[in-house]
C-alpha cells in the first residue's frame, strides 16, 4: 500500500533514478507509477487499486531537485490523474484511490495553498510533537539508526523497546502514521517494531517480508 519514487526534473521531465546519472529520458514518474496506478484505479472503479483493498495506496516521491520548480511541475502532472487521487478542496478531504506525499524541501508554502491540493507532506524525526492538523502530515518517516541502535542479536534491550514505544505513542496521539527504513531484513526486528506499533517498515525482501506477515497472522 505504499511506494517510494526517487525523483528528478529534467528538460521538463519528472524522471525517476537514485541517482541523476541513472536517469532515463522513458523512465518518467507517469510512466512508471502513474499510469500502472490510474489503470488499477479505474479497474476498481477508482476506490482502490486493489479489487476490494483499502484506500489511499500512497505514492511517496522523495524530490531531488529544485523544490521551488518541481512542486509547482509536479501539482501540474497530478491536476491530469484528479481522478484517482486525494485531494483537499476548500480544506474538505476527498479520499481517492492513491494519495501522493512527499518531503519537507522548501515549498511547504506552495503546497498547502493549493486548492485543490493534491500534496501531501511526509514528516521526519522531531515532528512527532506536531499537530497533523487537517491531514497536512498523515506520516512520519525516518531511519531505524536514527532512533534505535539494536542490530536484532539477542535480545532487544528494555530501554531501546521504551525509546520506540514512548516515540510511536507521541506520533500517534498527534494523528500521524509511521514509516521506519533500512531497518534491516532480519524477522526479529520486524517483530518488535509490529509489536511496538509502527505502521509502515521499510524492506528490500518483500516476499520474505509477506511471509513473516502471513505468519504472524
Amino acid at each position: 500500500m505504499s511506494v517510494e519514487a526517487d525523483c528528478h526534473l529534467i528538460d521538463g521531465r519528472i524522471l525517476v533514478a537514485h541517482e541523476r546519472i541513472f536517469t532515463k529520458k522513458c523512465r518518467t514518474l507517469q510512466k512508471l507509477y502513474l499510469e500502472p496506478l490510474l489503470q488499477r484505479a479505474k479497474e476498481n472503479n477508482f476506490k482502490s487499486v486493489y479489487k476490494n483493498g483499502p484506500q489511499e495506496f500512497i505514492l511517496y516521491i522523495d524530490i531531488k531537485a529544485d523544490c521551488q520548480i518541481f512542486i509547482p511541475f509536479l501539482d501540474s502532472v497530478l491536476n491530469n490523474y484528479d481522478a484517482m487521487l486525494t485531494k483537499f478542496v476548500d480544506d474538505k478531504k476527498i479520499i481517492g484511490a492513491v494519495r501522493v506525499l512527499v518531503d519537507h524541501c522548501g515549498n511547504d508554502s506552495y503546497i498547502l495553498n493549493s486548492n485543490p491540493r493534491y500534496i501531501s507532506l511526509s514528516g521526519s524525526m522531531g515532528d512527532e510533537d506536531k499537530k497533523n492538523g487537517n491531514d497536512i502530515m498523515p506520516r512520519i518517516s525516518f531511519s531505524y539508526k536514527s532512533l534505535l541502535q539494536w542490530d536484532g542479536k539477542g535480545k532487544m534491550p528494555e530501554a531501546e523497546k521504551d525509546k520506540l514505544k514512548t516515540y510511536i505513542q507521541k506520533a500517534h496521539s498527534n494523528n500521524h502514521t509511521i514509516r521506519i527504513w533500512a531497518a534491516g531484513n532480519k524477522k526479529k526486528v520486524w517483530k518488535e517494531l509490529v509489536a511496538a506499533g509502527v505502521d509502515w517498515i521499510n524492506v528490500d525482501r518483500l516476499n520474505k517480508f509477506r511471509k513473516f506477515m502471513a505468519e504472524k497472522n
